[in-house]
């Protein structure tokens, strides 16, 4: 300890240099972590927001994938890939056969929002992604149902 001291009292320029640029790194270093803290987005809260806050309390049905495929066995020609729920979206993905028609889709989707409950229909926008199987460029769709607002809702799937 007194190696220490005495090097510091023949040394006292040096040590003082030394001491003030240990100061600036330090708050240079403090300064640029709050700056990148504040411009980089916050990566431990949800990408959704709050928009999820709404069917947190709603949740959809575990059998909603088993019940589409019951529906779908009406219609010969279409099949589902796959049932995707994402916060406030529901993603209804089906594979039509290339001999099918478009207006048969159409009725099909129609049809299609009997199979969700009201809750669902309440709280969840629902899309529906159609594929060909091959090569029916025509077949490739998308249909759009959003959530109720205040009571009311499209009837249909906008295509």
């Amino acid at each position: 300890m007194d190696k220490i001291k005495k090097y510091i009292k023949t040394h006292k320029k040096k040590c003082t240099v030394i001491a003030i640029i240990l100061v600036i790194v330090i708050i240079a270093l403090v300064v640029s972590y709050l700056v990148i803290d504040y411009l980089m987005p916050n990566t431990r809260e949800s990408v959704y927001g709050d928009r999820c806050d709404i069917t947190e309390n709603h949740p959809v049905a575990s059998d909603r994938k088993e019940k589409i495929e019951e529906f779908l066995k009406d219609y010969d020609k279409m099949t589902l890939v796959d049932l995707d729920v994402k916060c406030n979206l529901i993603d209804v993905v089906i594979k039509v056969q290339d001999d099918e028609t478009v207006a048969n889709v159409k009725a099909m989707g129609k049809n299609l929002l009997k199979v969700f409950s009201e809750d669902e229909i309440k709280y969840y926008d629902i899309e529906l992604l159609v594929g060909p199987e091959k090569e029916n460029k025509d077949l490739n769709m998308i249909g759009s149902h959003h959530k109720e607002i205040d009571g009311s809702s499209n009837e249909d799937f906008v295509w």
